[in-house]
């Protein structure tokens, strides 16, 4: 099977071509020039088309994921179809070796009746053809020696129940040996019965395997598809963070913090840190954390912790779910991760216009658990000139004064 060939280095030659001909350094001085309104329109582009191919390889790694779950349940199915014939073949062996065994049997039981039919057939014979050879004088002998009349038909009875009990007993032993091969040609009988059927057993098994093989791998080509997307996402997740970063830069130029202290972003009996500004282990990796989440109920108010202008509102594929970036000026930045939903009205805006102005305290959006996350909670991050800086120094859910003070950051 053939793969597809990613773009991921293409296009990002390409827009990286594109951004060092559209945005030129940035000077030493804070003044928004004509230069800087263009090089901001060119990145803004860049990065819509960035998350345009970032919604389409979300969109083509579903799809190739829903497929891959679809043939792995074909394969769990096969497979329980395949245990399923393994213990009917298992059945039908022990059948067969009980059917052997009862073969055998009756074998040695036939084989006894007949030799005893033979023999007593032998003696029955001789006995006939003695009779026969002494004729008359054997009926004179039984005349002479018996004693009177009625003991002469005594002993002739005798004589003649004798040669009826043999004929009996030969018929009855015939009659068993005839039973005895009845028996035996209904084994064989079923012996051949139960080798079809395992015979047809074994060639299913034996399709049911081959489809196994052929399920084992399209799940490998798919699953070697998904991972080529999931890098082309990873490398498209660098470059958005870079125009992201360059857009606030510029960004940062046209504006100016408004001043004052940042506010918690949610209610105040929202106050329990569950991961703080510090190194943990995610899905078994160790990594360094460089926001706050704070549980919340699903569905609470997440509020602007300042003034400021919201750049980005939408949903992001670098695991923030529903994300919401608020630009403050100065360099200052706050990004609200994994909400439920957005601000209806905010979010039509910023469909028409590209950046909505909010105020300190208005509500940006709402708590939930999108994106990569385990439970419903607000992963709250504070940048200053594109550094994470700890939030938990600089806001309290309270209100009361912080450890330090967000204009010591300008003073940087």
């Amino acid at each position: 099977m053939k793969k597809f060939v990613s773009f991921t280095l293409v296009f990002s030659l390409v827009l990286t071509l594109i951004f060092s001909m559209t945005s030129p350094s940035l000077a030493e001085t804070d003044e928004f020039t004509q230069e800087d309104a263009a090089s901001l329109e060119s990145a803004q582009k860049k990065l819509d088309e960035i998350n345009k191919r970032q919604n389409q390889l979300s969109s083509d790694i579903n799809k190739y994921s829903s497929q891959k779950n679809s043939e792995v349940k074909a394969k769990q199915a096969l497979e329980q179809k395949i245990s399923a014939t393994e213990e009917k073949i298992d059945t039908i062996e022990w059948v067969l070796d009980n059917l052997e065994t009862r073969l055998q049997e009756k074998n040695a039981e036939l084989e006894f009746a007949q030799l005893e039919y033979d023999e007593y057939y032998e003696k029955y014979v001789a006995r006939i053809r003695e009779n026969y050879e002494m004729g008359t004088s054997t009926y004179l002998e039984v005349l002479l020696l018996s004693e009177n009349f009625s003991d002469m038909l005594t002993r002739y009875d005798y004589i003649r129940d004798m040669m009826d009990y043999d004929k009996q007993l030969l018929e009855s032993m015939q009659e068993n040996i005839t039973f005895i091969e009845l028996l035996r040609s209904d084994i064989i009988a079923d012996q051949q019965m139960q080798n079809q059927a395992l015979s047809d057993l074994t060639e299913e098994k034996k399709s049911q395997s081959s489809q196994v093989e052929e399920l084992k791998e399209r799940i490998s080509y798919i699953s070697e598809n998904i991972d080529e997307l999931r890098d082309e996402q990873e490398e498209f997740a660098r470059l958005e963070a870079e125009f992201e970063a360059e857009i606030n830069k510029l960004l940062d130029k046209k504006k100016k913090y408004a001043g004052g202290a940042f506010m918690w972003p949610l209610d105040s009996k929202w106050k329990r840190i569950s991961s703080p500004f510090d190194w943990r282990t995610y899905k078994g990796k160790k990594e360094f954390h460089y926001a706050i989440d704070i549980p919340a109920d699903k569905g609470s108010p997440i509020y602007a912790s300042a003034d400021g202008t919201i750049i980005y509102y939408s949903w992001t594929n670098t695991g923030g779910g529903n994300k919401c970036v608020i630009d403050h000026g100065s360099k200052l930045v706050t990004h609200y991760n994994h909400m439920d939903a957005f601000v209806p009205a905010l979010k039509e805006k910023f469909k028409v216009n590209g950046s909505v102005d909010v105020k300190k305290g208005d509500i940006i959006g709402y708590v939930g658990t999108t994106g990569n996350s385990t439970g419903n909670h607000l992963d709250y991050k504070i940048l200053y000139d594109g550094t994470a800086v700890n939030p938990a120094d600089y806001v309290t859910p309270d209100g009361s004064t912080p450890k330090k003070d967000i204009m010591d950051l300008l003073k940087k």
